[in-house]
């Protein structure tokens, strides 16, 4: 869960970004993203979802889509020609 969300954030931001985005942009966006107390509050959600679910919900995809979904839509905004995300700023 943990890795797609930050690639799905990460992208985010990468192709949320103005105009054309170089490679050290690119890194930086990636940079900003690890370094970021966005980063820790989304992993430490997941893993308090983790151990509050029983076991035998895993196994209905549709409850960790829903949690995947919930976390990326609250931390990634929608597409627009100059979007801002709220752990570059």
């Amino acid at each position: 869960m943990g890795y797609i969300i930050d690639l799905t954030l990460i992208l985010c931001g990468v192709f949320g970004s103005p105009g054309n985005l170089s490679r050290s942009g690119a890194q930086s966006v990636i940079n900003n993203f690890d370094n970021s107390s966005l980063k820790t509050s989304i992993h430490d959600d997941i893993s308090s979802f983790i151990r509050t679910v029983p076991k035998f919900e895993y196994y209905d995809n549709d409850v960790v889509m829903a949690k995947i979904i919930d976390l990326i839509s609250r931390n990634c905004d929608p597409p627009s020609g100059n979007a801002t995300y709220k752990w570059l700023t």
